[in-house]
């Protein structure tokens, strides 16, 4: 199987996306000690502290934003903006290139089916899921790995370099990956959130005893977090390669690389007000 990818609050997920993370996190005060600016507290500590605090958008944060997805057999480029109904999203390119008409059309047919309740409904729910896969995995995190600091008081982030905890049993299929991956967390010292996730798989990772699937050794995520418009944290950028198979025999090749900028905040809106944004609204092709 072979993932590469950049979220979302985004909701990096299905059975192929396991790993994928969005983290939009708020620590507690660090202290520091003089000669190593390192944290008093020991790292699994501050990492459980900090993944303590990590929750969704409020219910007045709403943003637009640009997504690309850049896949082996093209990229696609979308204008983004979530509702208390879900995240709604329109084509503006394809290959970095505008949509010809038939192309426009027939995106344009696919979002003007979201008016239905019920079809709204199923995305929404499918979005819902993928969050708790997402949040199933984060919770696991400070029991799943033991990290320790890796860094000195001139770097900008506290670095957190981790390794399998080997008394963690997984209470779930997510967080059963983290049993075979090394991870270097990096956390912002000022803004005292989570700026970069790196994770490697050194082991090939097996689910069901290999009926259900495999991971196979050498898979790797990225995540980059910032803040946006109105100190709002978000995922940037995400990339995931991962190789192995699913049900049995089937290949699972993930190779994906997610870009997320031009953070706007918005009004909150019906869906047929943001389906109208999506058609109007400005978009910057740039990140």
């Amino acid at each position: 199987m072979r993932f590469r990818a950049t979220r979302k609050h985004l909701g990096l997920p299905a059975a192929g996306r396991i790993v994928a993370i969005a983290i939009a996190l708020i620590s507690p005060a660090m202290a520091s000690h003089q000669d190593t600016g390192q944290p008093t507290v020991r790292a699994n500590d501050l990492l459980r502290q900090v993944l303590a605090k990590e929750k969704p958008a409020g219910k007045d944060d709403y943003y637009a934003w640009m997504n690309r997805v850049q896949k082996p057999r093209g990229s696609v480029t979308k204008l983004m903006v979530n509702t208390p109904h879900g995240i709604l999203s329109r084509m503006v390119a394809i290959d970095d290139r505008p949509l010809t008409l038939l192309e426009r059309q027939q995106d344009d047919e696919r979002i003007n089916r979201l008016l239905e309740p019920a079809r709204m409904r199923e995305k929404s729910r499918k979005q819902q899921d993928d969050q708790e896969h997402i949040q199933r995995l984060i919770r696991a995190l400070p029991d799943a790995l033991h990290c320790d600091y890796a860094t000195t008081h001139q770097e900008r982030n506290l670095r957190l370099e981790c390794s399998p905890d080997p008394a963690f049993a997984p209470p779930n299929y997510e967080s059963q990956a983290l049993q075979g991956m090394t991870a270097v967390i990096l956390i912002d010292r000022e803004e005292k959130r989570v700026a970069r996730i790196e994770g490697t798989l050194f082991r090939d990772v097996t689910f069901g005893w290999g009926v259900l699937g495999r991971l196979n050794r050498g898979g790797h995520i990225e995540i980059t977090q910032a803040r946006v418009a109105g100190g709002y944290w978000c995922m940037t950028r995400m990339q995931l390669v991962f190789e192995g198979r699913i049900v049995l025999f089937k290949p699972l090749n993930i190779e994906e690389t997610e870009d997320s900028w031009d953070y706007r905040p918005v009004p909150q809106m019906s869906v047929a007000q943001a389906l109208e944004y999506l058609r109007s609204g400005a978009v910057n092709p740039s990140h």
